[in-house]
C-alpha cells in the first residue's frame, strides 16, 4: 500500500505573514533605537544600578506600549465586528461588517470573506421571504379549490400550473 505523500504549508495566507512581519520589523527598530540610547547613556552615566534600573523601565515601557498598539490594531477590531454581526443576528440582513483602514490587513482579508458569506445569506433570507409571501397563498389557493368540493381536473391543474410558475419566477431564479 502506497502511502499518500502531503505536503505541509509552511506559508500561511500573505496578509498575516506581512502582520506579523510589520510586529516584529517594529518591535526590533524600537528595542534597536532603545538599545543605542542605553549605551549611549551608559557611557556618560556609567555602569551601575540606575543604569540596570533606567534600562529595565525603558524594555518594560516598549513592551506595553507594543503590546498594547498592536493587540488593539490586531483584537481591538473584533469588539465592533462582534456588535454588528449582533445586529445581523438580530435581522438586519442587509448590513455588512467594517473595517477602519488602519486595522489589520489579514482582519480586512477576513471581513471580506465574511461580507460574501452575508451577500449569500441576505439572498437566501429574501428567497425566504418570497416563499412566504407569494407561494403560500398560492398553496392557499390551491386547498381551497380542492376544498370546494367537486372539482374538474382541469381546474385543478390551472391552481397547479399557476404554483409552478410562482416557483419559477422566485427570486433565486433570476
Amino acid at each position: 500500500m502506497l502511502k499518500k505523500v502531503v505536503r505541509q504549508k509552511y506559508f500561511v495566507s500573505k496578509e498575516l505573514r506581512i502582520s506579523i512581519a510589520l510586529i516584529i520589523l517594529w518591535s526590533l527598530l524600537v528595542a534597536g533605537f532603545f538599545t543605542y540610547f542605553a549605551k549611549e547613556l551608559g557611557e556618560k552615566i556609567g555602569s551601575g544600578t540606575l543604569l540596570f534600573v533606567i534600562i529595565m523601565l525603558g524594555y518594560l515601557i516598549i513592551v506595553v506600549v507594543l503590546t498594547m498598539f498592536f493587540s488593539h490594531r490586531l483584537i481591538g477590531p473584533f469588539q465592533r465586528l462582534k456588535m454588528e454581526m449582533k445586529l445581523i443576528r438580530s435581522g438586519d440582513y442587509h448590513r455588512r461588517l467594517n473595517v477602519r483602514k488602519s486595522d489589520d490587513i489579514y482582519i480586512m482579508s477576513f471581513v471580506t470573506e465574511v461580507n460574501k458569506i452575508l451577500a449569500e445569506l441576505e439572498k437566501a433570507q429574501r428567497n425566504k421571504e418570497y416563499l412566504v409571501k407569494h407561494i403560500d397563498s398560492e398553496m392557499i389557493s390551491i386547498i381551497s379549490v380542492i376544498e370546494e368540493g367537486e372539482i374538474s381536473k382541469e381546474k385543478l391543474r390551472e391552481s397547479i400550473l399557476a404554483c409552478h410558475k410562482k416557483l419559477k419566477s422566485s427570486p433565486e431564479k433570476k
